[in-house]
């Protein structure tokens, strides 16, 4: 069943609440779909078939990726801005980009999945220069088992200060601290001066860790690991929380400065929801 987050619009700031309330969680993250999305014809759309790599099997591409575009220009998009989209999966982000992006603006996406990579290059801005999809040799126990380099050591493959945004969508939720640590470090590497950065997490805070075990909490975060919690110890990658002082704390030494902070609803009630924190590099 569809569910939107409207106890979120009491949190985020008003000109991201309309899309952050109905952000969540899903195998990669999905905003649920909304009845009321115009999808015009000629829209690029990817196969249903495709549509369970990076979410629920109802998470329909045009729509998620029209709300992903929503909350992007909400946090200040441009058509002329250069923006990363960080595990761009089957490329729902990048699609209702292709019609905005001026010929001065850039997309540029990497996964660790090969056939989300393929089906992209196959079928979105094919020829373009201004949109990119670079497949991630990276290993990731879930979703990229063969892939050969860690994921804590990682170096994005761009050089510094070469976009005006980065975007992830349920990554941080499937890294480990070590990984997790090295990616946020590669953000502010890749960020321009005054760039952007927007993240979706599962954060633990006062609230979260009261209501765990009590049957009102989407996930209880109860198995630690090195600097994050893991409600799955089988495959801890699953699903992974961080504590929100922690994470903070590791934007204030990054040179990060938090513009928008907006908890979900997940640390109330059984739903798979995801907090957003949209901050801001050093100029």
């Amino acid at each position: 069943m569809r569910v939107l987050l409207n106890t979120l619009r009491t949190l985020a700031p008003r000109q991201i609440r309309s899309v952050i309330n109905r952000l969540r969680s899903s195998p990669r993250g999905t905003l649920a779909p909304t009845s009321d999305t115009p999808v015009e014809p000629g829209t690029i759309q990817a196969p249903q078939a495709l549509w369970s790599l990076v979410g629920a099997a109802d998470a329909d591409f045009v729509r998620v990726g029209q709300q992903f575009k929503a909350l992007f220009l909400d946090a200040g998009l441009k058509p002329h801005h250069a923006i990363l989209d960080v595990g761009c999966g089957i490329g729902r982000a990048a699609a209702p980009l292709v019609d905005y992006l001026d010929d001065n603006g850039r997309y540029a996406g990497f996964d660790v999945m090969a056939e989300a990579i393929d089906w992209c290059r196959a079928n979105i801005a094919v020829g373009d220069p201004r949109f990119e999809f670079l497949h991630a040799d990276m290993h990731s126990d879930r979703y990229n088992p063969s892939g050969t380099q860690p994921a804590s050591a990682y170096v994005f493959p761009y050089p510094d200060a070469s976009f005006d945004y980065v975007w992830l969508g349920s990554v941080f939720t499937h890294l480990l601290a070590a990984d997790q640590s090295q990616f946020a470090r590669e953000i502010v590497r890749v960020l321009k001066p005054g760039g952007i950065s927007i993240v979706s997490w599962y954060l633990i805070d006062d609230e979260a860790r009261a209501n765990t075990g009590q049957g009102r909490i989407a996930f209880d975060f109860i198995h630690p690991l090195d600097g994050c919690w893991t409600a799955t110890p089988d495959l801890p990658e699953a699903v992974i929380g961080y504590d929100l002082a922690l994470i903070q704390e590791q934007y204030k030494g990054l040179g990060l400065e938090i513009l928008n902070e907006a908890l979900g609803v997940w640390r109330r009630e059984p739903i798979q929801d995801q907090d957003i924190i949209v901050a801001r590099k050093s100029p």
